[in-house]
């Protein structure tokens, strides 16, 4: 029992490369697959352990994410992987939209001052909105330049 344990374990301890009695083991498949150095585990008595991490990048239409930001401020830039980018914008526009629909409906202010403060606030929303869009379409762009490798 003891002798085919220690067979068992002599086998099981040879890496690809190694030869046993003259015969050389074959190596595992070469995959076009990035592997870092220090993913690589030697567990003993058995073959190294390697840890591949696929790693894949889509390029990103820029038309799509400039209307999901013209749909819902923000959304283009999380499309983009810029998730905190998009909920800044998000975030912007809804707490000026929001402002200035308080303001409009609140009775206690003067009509010129509350009209033109809530006016104010609804254009900022607007430009959020519109720079949100603009901005959609300008991270889609340097997703595909840093995609490619180009400044």
């Amino acid at each position: 029992m003891n002798r085919l344990l220690l067979l068992f374990l002599f086998l099981f301890s040879v890496m690809p490369g190694q030869t046993i009695a003259g015969s050389k083991v074959k190596s595992q498949p070469q995959f076009p697959v990035r592997v870092s150095t220090d993913s690589v585990e030697h567990i003993p008595f058995f073959r190294p352990k390697i840890v591949v991490h696929k790693e894949i990048i889509l390029p990103k239409d820029p038309f799509l994410a400039g209307a999901l930001s013209l749909t819902l401020p923000g959304t283009g830039q999380a499309y983009c992987g810029k998730w905190l980018k998009g909920i800044g914008f998000l975030a912007g526009s809804f707490l000026s939209y929001s402002l200035a629909s308080t303001i409009g409906k609140n009775e206690e202010l003067k009509p010129g001052i509350r009209n033109l403060t809530s006016g104010s606030l609804f254009l900022l929303g607007v430009a959020v909105h519109s720079w949100s869009v603009i901005d959609g379409i300008n991270t889609a762009n340097s997703h595909n330049r840093q995609l490619l490798g180009t400044p």
